[in-house]
């Protein structure tokens, strides 16, 4: 595989991401988004754009990931669900926060009728990684658009996971084009 030393570094866990009621976000054009209601349950995996007022009421474009990068791709055009600004949080993330570790049934109890706070967890404590969200280290610091495609795996000793880049993964549901894929060290994936 050939990585250099500083691949065997271990960073600090990257922050959490805090819902932020949309009503005291500014600028949330593209931003990941939980929607839902106290009593009903909550959805992720959204995108947001700018808030429109109907009727006096303040309103905020949604639509699925999936469909917000075939709108980037240029792949055609992605329609919104216009939901209402009060149901809507913004995923922000927290520096500093953390990661338990997972299994702990006791640090997982949030409220049902809050959007939870989504802490990472190290991918080598984490099972089932196909398909999912992860922050990946790489190059001093963390991006948060990446995908697994593969569980783990060992090269030479050392324990990794393939991914790819979030764009990518979704046009290859989308169109059957194989990303590109690379092998990333176990220790510099979080999941989301």
């Amino acid at each position: 595989m050939g990585f250099d030393d500083s691949a065997f570094d271990v960073p600090e866990p990257p922050p959490a991401l805090v819902p932020v009621p949309a009503v005291r976000a500014f600028d949330f054009h593209s931003a990941r988004v939980v929607f839902g209601a106290a009593g009903c349950g909550w959805q992720f995996d959204l995108r947001a754009d700018d808030p429109v007022t109907r009727d006096g009421m303040l309103l905020v474009p949604l639509i699925s990931e999936a469909d917000y990068y075939r709108a980037v791709d240029g792949d055609g055009d992605a329609y919104a669900s216009l939901v209402p600004a009060e149901d809507v949080y913004v995923q922000r993330p927290e520096p500093g926060t953390g990661a338990p570790r997972p299994g702990y049934l006791i640090e997982r109890l949030s409220d049902p009728d809050r959007p939870p706070v989504r802490r990472p967890y190290p991918a080598s404590d984490v099972p089932s990684l196909v398909g999912r969200r992860v922050w990946y280290w790489t190059d001093g610091a963390f991006r948060d658009d990446f995908r697994c495609v593969s569980e783990p795996f060992e090269v030479d000793g050392d324990f990794c996971v393939r991914v790819v880049e979030e764009r990518a993964w979704y046009r290859w549901q989308r169109t059957g084009m194989l990303p590109k894929a690379q092998d990333a060290f176990i220790h510099h994936l979080w999941t989301q």
